[in-house]
């Protein structure tokens, strides 16, 4: 395999589709093990939706990486029926069986916490990058697209987190106020 930057792709936006594909693979790969190791139906769900989530996504960069590489300009990733879909989703995590085995959730509110964290990171680089492009519209749009992604999962992710540490402290009759 051909070592550095593919050609027509400058060093830092080279870097940051190399990064965005490292993100979505571990994130793909991460979320792939949670959902198999849920012991329930509705957080497998939850998962699954965010690791074919991740595979779109690291598809889409592919084919961003092979466009540049031809020449082409960088072209927005961020379609508005994906956000759409995104929006509309609701975890079937918290089913009445769910809620009613609340005391057993450590597991998953462990799995929600790194998945935040996976996505706030990514967040972060992506804005990084981004203003190491600053003045280079196209890109900087590539950037804004590639951090609205990562928003985008991180809100999915943080609902069910906030969800589940309500119930969570509700069962606990813990409130910390």
């Amino acid at each position: 395999m051909k070592k550095g930057p593919a050609r027509g792709i400058s060093g830092a936006i080279a870097r940051g589709l190399q990064q965005a594909l490292m993100n979505e693979v571990d994130g793909r790969e991460f979320y792939r093990m949670a959902a198999k190791s849920a012991r329930r139906d509705g957080v497998r769900q939850m998962f699954a939706f965010l690791m074919e989530e991740e595979e779109r996504h690291r598809e889409a960069i592919v084919a961003q990486i092979a466009r540049m590489a031809e020449g082409k300009p960088p072209k927005r990733v961020g379609g508005a029926t994906r956000r759409k879909a995104i929006r509309k989703f609701r975890s079937p995590l918290f089913t009445e069986d769910f809620v009613a085995r609340g005391k057993n959730v450590e597991g998953e509110a462990a799995a929600l916490s790194i998945g935040m964290t996976l996505e706030k990171r990514a967040i972060e680089q992506f804005g990084d990058l981004r203003k190491k492009t600053r003045g280079d519209v196209p890109v900087e749009r590539l950037f804004d697209d590639l951090i609205a992604w990562e928003k985008e999962h991180l809100d999915v992710l943080a609902r069910q987190y906030e969800q589940l540490r309500e119930m969570y402290w509700e069962e606990t009759r813990f409130w910390p106020f």
